[in-house]
């Protein structure tokens, strides 16, 4: 397996996504077992499917045969990938230079919000941004995330209050 400097290593994702030496030991199994055939684009999305029933969400078929890039570039994938701290209106241009429209950006942003996050990605939205946010939920999200920068950035809060 040929390891490239790619999404997985850009700012916005380092010390922040877990879960890609799940990714990774999936793709050495198979790898192992057929060879060239099943690409991580493809581990990735029944990933996200089986992650998506597993909370409780909807279900779907994935459609298969993606393939994995030959080449790749950490300053590419940077430049593709949002800022954790773009507004709506920067989000939206972002993802419509690409193609995408508002819906299809609500969709997927959407669907990064199952699980837990780092208190530093979030902490500025929860307390100086109180327009953009339902109050109660940020209220919430305070108690483990304290404002001081440094102090509890670490820290793990759920990203919504449904899911695990």
């Amino acid at each position: 397996m040929i390891a490239l400097f790619s999404e997985k290593n850009t700012p916005n994702n380092l010390n922040s996504v877990r879960g890609y030496e799940v990714i990774d030991h999936v793709k050495s199994q198979v790898e192992s077992n057929c060879p060239g055939i099943v690409s991580c684009a493809d581990i990735l999305a029944v990933a996200a499917r089986d992650a998506s029933v597993a909370v409780g969400g909807s279900t779907w078929t994935v459609k298969l045969g993606r393939r994995d890039s030959a080449t790749s570039g950490l300053s590419q994938a940077s430049n593709n990938l949002h800022n954790l701290r773009d507004s709506l209106g920067r989000l939206i241009s972002l993802f419509g230079s690409k193609g995408l429209s508002t819906r299809y950006m609500v969709a997927l942003s959407g669907s990064h919000t199952i699980g837990q996050a780092r208190c530093v990605t979030f902490q500025d939205r929860i307390y100086y941004n109180g327009t953009n946010i339902d109050a109660s939920f940020a209220s919430t999200r305070r108690c483990c995330c304290p404002s001081n920068n440094g102090d509890g950035d670490d820290n793990l809060a759920a990203l919504d209050l449904v899911t695990p």
